[in-house]
């Protein structure tokens, strides 16, 4: 993020009930314009983190960019020069999905999203996930949050996206790769291991980004396209305020699984209950009392 060639912009980085140590982290970079914002409490998913920080964000622009990703050096210089020659309220990047390896030595494999249609959002055949979308903050009050992933049947970044075009956002998309999605979800005990061994190897080659770029393009696999009948069937469907991407995604995980399974490969307990019981906060308090290093008391 510091490295980027465009360096006039804010951070706001949101915990979602990070360890201590993370503020500590964050001092160091000793930056005036990161500003860290910690919840008191574990949200769970995204949408909590992300509404914060549109909530909070004083630029023209609002991009996000989830923990687990990369952006090349060029990312926000491409996509504030995009949304304003385009007009578009949001950008959505190309990005390539970078898949786990299963063992040491595996040659890379990736997949690319944030295709569109003539240039633009298409509800059939576009995926924009967070670190790939930016939005004009002056049409943040209209597009609304994203909504919590309980209330969605797909992810709460596709979500949104649909909502914001059925709303008649115009949604751009960048034909230049600008994001890496190094996924949390795809890796197994990624939140209870304090490595970033991909992404640190990763961001070493951006010092020459155009020949990573090749190599990540070289090894993907091109998306298999739809007939046309299968897509005006689908394009009807998203006519008739039915997301196509939310029924592809029941067929694949069924109803309110989706979330719980998330967190199960990343080492993560179950979702935190948004009204937790008296036996539930006692233990939470007990367990923050004995990280502040005083002992427990009551029976």
């Amino acid at each position: 993020m510091l490295g980027q060639t465009l360096q006039d912009f804010e951070i706001l980085v949101i915990g979602d009930a990070c360890r201590p140590d993370t503020a500590a982290l964050i001092t160091e970079f000793a930056d005036p314009r990161i500003c860290y914002i910690n919840l008191p409490v574990n949200f769970g998913e995204q949408s909590g983190p992300n509404n914060i920080g549109f909530a909070r964000a004083r630029g023209r622009f609002v991009a996000l960019l989830n923990h687990d990703d990369l952006w090349f050096p060029d990312h926000l210089a491409a996509m504030t020069g995009w949304i304003d020659a385009t007009g578009a309220d949001i950008i959505i990047a190309r990005g390539a999905i970078i898949e786990p390896a299963r063992m040491k030595g595996d040659p890379l494999k990736t997949s690319i999203y944030g295709m569109g249609k003539s240039g633009f959002y298409d509800p059939v055949i576009t995926a924009g996930y967070g670190s790939a979308q930016m939005a004009r903050r002056a049409s943040l009050d209209w597009l609304g949050p994203w909504r919590p992933a309980s209330e969605c049947a797909c992810e709460s970044s596709q979500d949104w996206l649909f909502r914001a075009w059925r709303k008649g956002a115009v949604i751009a998309t960048l034909p230049h790769l600008t994001v890496l999605s190094i996924f949390s979800g795809q890796r197994s005990g990624s939140y209870v291991e304090d490595t970033a061994v991909e992404q640190e190897e990763l961001a070493s080659f951006m010092r020459m980004p155009n020949d990573l770029r090749v190599k990540v393009l070289a090894a993907a696999t091109a998306p298999r396209p739809l007939k046309k009948s299968s897509y005006l069937i689908r394009r009807l469907w998203a006519a008739c305020g039915i997301h196509p991407r939310s029924i592809e995604f029941r067929r694949k995980y069924g109803r309110d699984s989706y979330m719980p399974g998330l967190r199960e490969i990343r080492g993560l307990p179950a979702m935190p209950a948004r009204e937790p019981g008296l036996d539930d906060l006692v233990a939470r308090y007990r367990k923050l009392a004995e990280s502040d290093g005083d002992k427990p008391s009551g029976g």
